[in-house]
């Protein structure tokens, strides 16, 4: 009996040390110390120095290509020659219209000359009988009021002023007539004018055989060679702007909601970060590369260093959303469940799980509620909520 009351004393002992041990013991748990700061999400892609201004060079009317006077890369200047057009068949038209216009500007000066001479003469004898005539009346009006002539007298006087003054009218509406609205005037004005205005247009055509630079840059794509046959709006050249220049980055679709207009760049030159130009984001595409699941966006660049070539790779740091007096977890520390996200935390000794709010950044997790400064955050690898914990804090 005594040995059988050992025998259960013994065992109970050790029953009661077992559940102590795994009562008491800690599990080792790495763990962070919440310190709440403001964040600021920094999105790292790369991104290629670009021109701001660019255009495609397009032909405006059918043609041959004869010349190409500039290479891919090479500087242009304003109003300079990219490429001409063969103009043979319209320099051709040009010649036999000017010659047209100059016969018809010779026909018209003849035809000028000998109808408006006799018109201008007659107007000029016109206007000297009008003068006599004017004069001799105020000369027999004073008489007949003093009565030394005759009522006929002066009757007879003021008829033929009446009369001179109706004959100058008529030869200046006949000097008009010829000089403006005369059939034969008019028909060699209306062949000068039109010769005049095809001439105008074979010209002003002529300009478009020329395909010359918009603005100081560098020709950048060629899509044509010489004796190519082209078509209105066929795309020749890419001509770049040389005075600017930007970074255009294709952004991953997942970054989209967290840049807008205005977000502030820093631009390193590839592999170099001792370095860098800032800038900020101007430009973001509408449409998504469905391949590649990109969006193309632009920065402008406050001072373009050396290193940045035309079509040269640049890293480039986006900066994204901002928050103020959050924390930053590494991704590692939090879990999900249902659509929610949880952390465990240190209360009491024992783990347990709380649920926070906060968005996912490139860096991780940051919490915009739900913890407090000098909460410790544990690790959920091997843990359940309400065992007793030891925290083990990242060096």
């Amino acid at each position: 009996m005594k040995k059988k009351w050992i025998m259960y004393l013994t065992v109970s002992t050790i029953l009661i040390l077992v559940f102590l041990y795994f009562y008491f013991r800690s599990t080792k748990i790495d763990a962070v110390k919440v310190k709440k700061q403001d964040y600021t999400e920094k999105i790292l892609v790369t991104g290629t120095i670009q021109a701001k201004n660019f255009s495609i060079l397009t032909s405006g009317i059918n043609g041959v290509i004869e010349n190409i006077y500039i290479r891919e890369g090479q500087p242009v200047t304003k109003g300079s020659i990219v490429a001409k057009l063969n103009t043979q068949e319209i320099e051709a038209d040009i010649a036999k219209v000017k010659a047209l216009y100059e016969k018809s500007k010779y026909d018209l000066e003849v035809i000028s000359s000998v109808s408006l001479e006799n018109a201008k003469a007659q107007l000029k004898s016109a206007q000297i009988n009008y003068d006599i005539s004017k004069r001799e009346f105020l000369d027999h009006e004073k008489l007949y009021q003093k009565k030394y002539i005759s009522r006929l007298e002066f009757d007879s006087k003021k008829q033929e002023f009446i009369n001179s003054e109706k004959t100058l009218k008529d030869a200046q509406i006949n000097f008009n007539t010829f000089k403006n609205d005369g059939a034969s005037y008019k028909s060699a004005l209306e062949n000068t004018n039109s010769a005049e205005n095809n001439l105008k247009s074979l010209e002003n055509n002529l300009s478009k055989y020329y395909i010359c630079a918009p603005y100081d840059g560098f020709i950048t794509v060629r899509n044509v060679e010489v004796g190519q046959t082209v078509a209105p709006y066929t795309e020749m050249f890419q001509i770049s702007s040389s005075d600017e220049k930007i970074v255009s980055i294709n952004l991953d679709e997942k970054y989209i909601n967290k840049i807008t207009f205005g977000s502030p760049i820093k631009i390193y030159p590839y592999a170099d970060t001792s370095k860098f130009s800032s800038g900020n984001i101007y430009y973001i595409g509408i449409n998504v590369d469905e391949i590649n699941g990109t969006l193309e966006v632009r920065g402008d660049i406050d001072i373009t260093l050396p290193e940045f070539l035309f079509n040269s790779t640049v890293n480039t740091i986006i900066q994204g959303e901002s928050f103020k007096d959050a924390v930053l977890l590494q991704g590692v520390y939090t879990v999900q469940k249902k659509n929610k996200t949880y952390v465990y935390i240190l209360k009491n000794d024992k783990s347990k799980l709380v649920e926070v709010q906060g968005v996912p950044v490139i860096d991780g997790f940051v919490v915009i509620s739900g913890l407090e400064n000098e909460d410790i955050v544990l690790s959920p690898k091997n843990i359940t909520e309400n065992i007793r914990v030891t925290p083990i804090f990242e060096s």
